[in-house]
Parts: C-alpha cells; structure tokens; sequence
C-alpha cells in the first residue's frame, strides 16, 4: 500500500507518545534524565506505506530510549540537494552495541546478550522488521556504535 506520507508528522507523533509512555511494568520508556530531542524538518511528502512507516520510526526510536539511561536521544532529518532522498538518524548516548552483534540483531528474536540489555523487555523482533519493511520500500537502515558512548541508526 503507497500513501503521501509526511515523514516529520510520524515523527512528531511518536516522540509525543513515547514521552508519555510506560512499559509494561509501568515503568516509563523515557528514562528520568535523558532527552528525547526531535531535530526534524519538514521534508517532502513521500510514497511509502504511512502504518510501515510509523512501525519502523517506532521501534528504532522506542529501542534507543529502552537502551539510554542518561544523555539523549536525537532524532534528525537530511534531505539530498536534489531532493531524490531523505535520511532520518536517530542518534543515542546509550550503552551502545558489540560490533560482533551489529548485524545480528537486525534477525529475527535476535537481542545483544549482555546482562544490561537482557534485563529490557522485547523478543528482538523490531529491528528485523524495520530492516525488512525498509528494504521492501527500496531504503536502506544502517547503524554505528560505540560500547559506553552510543548508538546511531540512520534510515535512508
């Protein structure tokens, strides 16, 4: 299904709902000190499947709230000169990912094994459907990280 989507608005609406969300222990998705800060400018209406869309943004920027304690969480937004393609990044002061599990965790019920992550909840099914429902759009999702200082996946 293709749709006009206003990529900024499904922004928009995430951040507001996340910062008023708890999980399911009632514990809220936006750690006390950290920020959720939305960068995102307006951009040119695509042609995208809006819900797909919304479910990607979703997962990546709730997943890099789960995984930061302190600091941000900075989502941002580039457009090519020529206007062929727009970027978002979501960008985080987490704890960052292994490099030997960078690309694992983009499989499904795949999760980095270490004691911090294990202790949020999620199958490790959000990553693997951003990725699939990226590429079905004709995009690509890609990520750099650094233990003890981040995390930054960018969606193209």
């Amino acid at each position: 299904q293709k749709d006009p989507v206003e990529i900024r608005k499904i922004i928009d609406e995430i951040v507001q709902f996340v910062q008023r969300s708890v999980d399911k222990r009632g514990i809220p998705v936006l750690k006390p000190g950290v920020q959720l800060v939305n960068e995102v400018q307006e951009l040119p209406i695509i042609e995208a499947d809006a819900h797909k869309c919304a479910q990607v943004f979703f997962n990546i920027i709730t997943n890099a709230c789960k995984f930061t304690r302190k600091g941000q969480v900075t989502i941002s937004s580039r457009l090519d000169s020529e206007r062929k393609w727009v970027e978002i990044e979501v960008s985080d002061t987490g704890q960052g990912i292994a490099i030997e599990a960078q690309e694992r965790i983009f499989e499904p019920f795949e999760q980095e094994n270490n004691s911090d992550s294990r202790s949020t909840e999620g199958i490790g099914l959000g990553l693997a459907i951003a990725r699939e429902v990226v590429h079905r759009h004709g995009g690509r999702i890609s990520l750099r990280s650094q233990l003890g200082v981040g995390t930054m996946f960018t969606v193209r």
